[in-house]
């Protein structure tokens, strides 16, 4: 199993069953941790490490700076469309008297209980929140897989963001009219949501 999946999977079971840290199991380093984004960043940005896709990646990177409402409705939205919630890293946890204690524990994970609880694809990639330049949350990423040109060159994928404290039905309202691969992604994670706003 590819370690960037496997920490998806870590982090739901985390949630689930609170003994990450026991003898049982090898809790997971910064390091870990680190090389996990990079891996899955890479496989983003590399054609030949992950599978193609018809349709553009989208992504809603978001917070727990937002306010709570805002972040509920997101998830809703995101899980019905089959959009991951990206954040940049877990939340701060009050100072442990362990100073072993990995960056994933049950004290850190429990911020993100109710969104899985939900239904909701969470994920951390802070490499996404690098690579965009992305400040301020929520925002609704869309952008094509690298590809090669008839030369072989791999070209840069195309990306577009829309930010703001907006439902996800109207952010992506705001690109259904592109005649281009990111609207036909826009137009078909739309109809996921049906009438709703």
């Amino acid at each position: 199993m590819n370690k960037s999946y496997f920490f998806k999977f870590l982090l739901a079971a985390s949630l689930a069953c609170p003994l990450v840290g026991s003898a049982s199991s090898e809790p997971w380093t910064i390091e870990d941790v680190l090389e996990a984004s990079s891996e899955l960043s890479r496989q983003m940005r590399d054609p030949e490490a992950a599978p193609q896709k018809s349709l553009p990646q989208a992504f809603v990177l978001v917070s727990f700076s937002m306010p709570e409402v805002s972040l509920e409705r997101l998830a809703r939205d995101a899980k019905d469309a089959g959009i991951p919630l990206v954040f940049r890293g877990v939340p701060e946890t009050k100072p442990s008297s362990d100073p072993k204690l990995p960056l994933l524990n049950p004290q850190s994970l429990a911020a993100f209980q109710p969104l899985i609880e939900s239904g909701a694809d969470v994920q951390l990639n802070p490499e996404l929140f690098s690579e965009f330049n992305v400040r301020q949350v929520p925002a609704l990423i869309i952008r094509e897989e690298s590809s090669a040109s008839s030369d072989g060159c791999i070209q840069s994928p195309k990306a577009v963001i829309v930010p703001g404290d907006v439902t996800l039905g109207y952010a992506l309202d705001r690109l259904t009219d592109r005649k281009d691969s990111i609207g036909d992604a826009a137009r078909a994670l739309r109809t996921k949501l049906g009438n709703r706003p």
